[in-house]
C-alpha cells in the first residue's frame, strides 16, 4: 500500500498530476488564481516520475517543492503510486480516497480520461470513481467519508472542446516561473540526457499558445481549459456574461420600466 499521508490539512480546490509538473503546467494559474481570492489550495502527484528520460525521481521531488511554493499552495502530497502503473485497481483506488477525505476538497482539478498518455487516462477514469466512493460511508472506513462538489478535468495532450475557462491572465506569467523549476524536464542546451517532447525549445510556444487560445474563447488574454460532465449552474446570466465575448462591450441606457 502506498504511503499514506497523516495530517488532516483541508483545501478548497485539490489538483491531481499523474506525474510531478503535470498539474503545475495545466492549472497553476488556475491555483493561483483561487489563493488570490482566498482559497487554500492543494495538489497530489499519483507517482515520483521515476521512468522519465530525465533527471531522477529526487531531483523532481525538489523540483516539485519549488513548483508548490511559487504556487502557494498549502498541501502538495506523493502517493507513489507507481509510474506507468496507474490503473483501476482497488489498491490505487482507496489510496485516491484516502488523500480526498484528509483534504476534503470542494472542487477536484484532474486529467482527462481521454489522452495521449495512459497515466493520464487512467488517472482521470480513476480518479473519479474515487471521488464518488470517497462519499460512501462504509467504503475503506478509515477516515470520514467526503464526497467532492465537482470534478473538473484539465487538457494535457488531446484537445476537447471545453466545457468552461478560467481566466489567468493575472497570474500566468507568476504560473509560467513555477513551472520553470522543474529545470530537469525542460530545455537546456548542456544537458546531455536524451531529448523529449516537453525538453524542446518549441515546447513552451506551444503551451503559451494554448492558454492564449483558451483566453481568446472568452475574451481574456490567457485561460486554462476545462471539461465537466453535465450541465453548469449559472446563478446570474447577466453578471456571468457581463463583459464576455471578443468584441468591445457596448454602452447601453437602461430605461425606467414606470
Amino acid at each position: 500500500m502506498p504511503s499514506r499521508t497523516d495530517d488532516l490539512e483541508e483545501v478548497d480546490i485539490l489538483a491531481f498530476g499523474a506525474h510531478p509538473d503535470d498539474a503545475d503546467l495545466a492549472v497553476g494559474g488556475t491555483l493561483l488564481l483561487a489563493h488570490s481570492q482566498g482559497y487554500v489550495t492543494g495538489i497530489v502527484d499519483l507517482t515520483r516520475g521515476e521512468l522519465g528520460t530525465r533527471g531522477t525521481p529526487e531531483i523532481r521531488a525538489k523540483e516539485a517543492a519549488t513548483a508548490a511554493e511559487l504556487l502557494h499552495v498549502s498541501t502538495r502530497d506523493n502517493l507513489d503510486l507507481g509510474d506507468g502503473g496507474i490503473l483501476p485497481t482497488e489498491e490505487v483506488r482507496r489510496a485516491l480516497v484516502r488523500i480526498l477525505r484528509r483534504r476534503r476538497p470542494t472542487l477536484v482539478l484532474g486529467p482527462l480520461e481521454r489522452d495521449l498518455h495512459p497515466d493520464h487516462a487512467w488517472a482521470g477514469r480513476t480518479l473519479k470513481d474515487a471521488c464518488f466512493l470517497a462519499g460512501i460511508a462504509k467504503y475503506d472506513q478509515v477516515d470520514p467519508p467526503h464526497r467532492p462538489s465537482a470534478y473538473l478535468g484539465y487538457l494535457s495532450h488531446t484537445e476537447v472542446p471545453p466545457s468552461l475557462v478560467i481566466d489567468i491572465t493575472p497570474h500566468f506569467e507568476a504560473k509560467r516561473q513555477a513551472c520553470l523549476a522543474y529545470r530537469s524536464q525542460f530545455y537546456n542546451p548542456a544537458s546531455q540526457e536524451p531529448a523529449t517532447y516537453i525538453s524542446r525549445p518549441e515546447f513552451w510556444q506551444w503551451w503559451e499558445a494554448r492558454a492564449r487560445h483558451a483566453g481568446h474563447t472568452i475574451g481574456a488574454q490567457f485561460g486554462e481549459a476545462f471539461h465537466f460532465e453535465g450541465p453548469i449552474p449559472v446563478h446570474d446570466p447577466i453578471q456571468q456574461f457581463s463583459g464576455f465575448g471578443y468584441y468591445p462591450v457596448s454602452k447601453r441606457t437602461r430605461h425606467d420600466p414606470t
